[in-house]
Parts: C-alpha cells; structure tokens; sequence
C-alpha cells in the first residue's frame, strides 16, 4: 500500500527564501541575517521586495482582479510593456523612475475610472468624489508624462559647429 502521507518538500534555496520571509514578514528580527546576506547576493530581492512602486502597483492589480488570474497577467504585461516603451531604448536611471511613475499614474487613474463605472446608485457627493479622484489621477499622469518629456528636452546636448564663417547649430537626438 503506497505511503500517503504528505512529506514536507526538499530544502532549497527557494524554500529557505521563503521560509525567512514569512518569519521576517511576522516579526521574527532573527531572519533579517540570513535575508541580508541574500539581498547583498542578489539585487532582484531587493527589487521584489522593497520597490515601493512595485507594491502598489500588485495593491491596485490585486484589488482590480480579485481571482481573475488572466486579468492581473495580461494587467502586468501591459504595464511592463508600457514602462519598456516609455522608457526607450537606453533610458537613465530618471528615465526609469518616471517611466515607472507615469506606469504607475496610468494604473491608477484607470482604477478610478474602472470603480466609478462599476459603481452603482451612487449619491451626487459620490459621483463628485470619483470624478474628482479621477480628475486628480489625470493631473498626475499628465504631469508625470510632462516630467518625463522635460528631463528628454533638457538631456539633449547641443552643439555648435563654426565652419569658416557659416555657423551650424546641430542637436543631437538621445544624447
């Protein structure tokens, strides 16, 4: 008769990873040794797990997907894909923070339009709080956008060229 009880899985990094961040998530300061350790190992940790941005984003995606596996997949593809095409071929640093943040201001201002079309018999005050919300979501994408188109304009060097006595101004595209 075969054995049928369940077994604890095979230590693995995976696993010792995951049993520390439950212990760390808990409370447990015993664990941070071992976690520190692995965030100075491997700077994906510290991107999983302390990317601010990155944690409300999963907030929203969760909020708006409830079960809906599909949705928060194809949710997430789309947001890298537009923080990819935003951010360009060789983005600074800056560039990512705002590609991020104009991501993040997208996701955002479609979570209110989404939760003011799904809501029902709302009163006067709360239709002119989701517009507002929206309203305000939409000021903070635009501007992000802007933030973003200003860094590029101003990254852009100029040169001069002085041939004999015809001058020539040349910008460069993309530094």
């Amino acid at each position: 008769m075969p054995d049928t009880k369940k077994t604890d899985p095979a230590p693995s990094p995976t696993n010792d990873l995951v049993a520390l961040v439950r212990r760390a998530e808990a409370g447990d300061a015993t664990a941070m040794p071992a976690l520190r350790t692995m965030m100075d190992d491997n700077g994906a940790l510290v991107e999983t797990f302390g990317n601010l941005a990155t944690q409300v984003e999963r907030s929203i995606l969760r909020t708006l997907s409830g079960k809906d596996h599909l949705f928060r997949e194809a949710s997430e593809r789309k947001l890298a894909r537009m923080r990819a095409d935003v951010a360009g071929p060789n983005p600074s640093p800056l560039e990512r923070l705002l590609a991020d943040r104009i991501a993040l201001c997208w996701l955002a201002l479609h979570d209110a339009e989404i939760r003011f079309a799904q809501s029902k018999d709302l009163t006067f005050r709360q239709a002119e709080y989701w517009q507002s919300r929206i309203d305000v979501s939409h000021c903070r994408y635009l501007s992000a956008i802007k933030t973003l188109a200003t860094v590029r304009k101003l990254a852009v060097p100029a040169v001069q060229v002085n041939i004999a006595r015809k001058q020539v101004n040349v910008v460069a595209p993309g530094g």
